[in-house]
C-alpha cells in the first residue's frame, strides 16, 4: 500500500536529509514535505520524493528529487508517480540523481538529457 506526505516520508528522513545537507538543509526538505511542495509517496521498503514542476513554456512534468529504499520498490513508486504525472498533465518525469540511475532506469524508458558538472570553489 501506498503511503503519501509525512507518513511516507518519516520513515527515511534521515536517508534524505543526508543527501545533499549543503544545498538542502534538513529542515527545508521538512517543510517542502509538510506544506505539499515536495510529494512523498513511500511503502515499507522505499519512498520517493517528487513535484510537479510547470515551466514558463506550459510544459508540466514530473520531477523525482530523490529515492530511498529499496530499488525494485523505488521502480514501483516511480511508475506510480508516472501514472498520477500523466493524469495530471505531465509530458515527461525527469529524476535528479547519481549517474547509477541512468543504468537502472534505461528499461524503463529514462535516458540521460543533460550531465551537471560541478567544481567546489572554496
Amino acid at each position: 500500500m501506498i503511503r503519501e506526505a509525512w507518513e511516507a516520508y518519516e520513515p527515511f528522513r534521515e536517508q534524505f536529509t543526508s543527501l545533499a545537507p549543503d544545498k538542502y538543509p534538513p529542515e527545508y526538505i521538512d517543510s517542502c514535505v509538510m506544506i505539499g511542495s515536495w510529494r512523498c509517496w513511500g511503502t515499507d521498503e522505499a519512498a520517493i520524493l517528487f513535484e510537479l514542476k510547470k515551466y514558463p513554456s506550459g510544459i508540466t512534468e514530473v520531477y523525482g528529487w530523490a529515492a530511498a529504499g529499496e530499488l525494485n520498490a523505488i521502480k514501483e513508486l516511480i511508475y506510480a508517480v508516472e501514472i498520477w504525472g500523466r493524469a495530471n498533465g505531465a509530458r515527461a518525469a525527469e529524476i535528479e540523481s547519481r549517474p547509477g540511475w541512468s543504468k537502472a532506469l534505461a528499461s524503463e524508458g529514462y535516458e540521460i538529457t543533460q550531465v551537471c558538472i560541478r567544481k567546489v570553489l572554496a
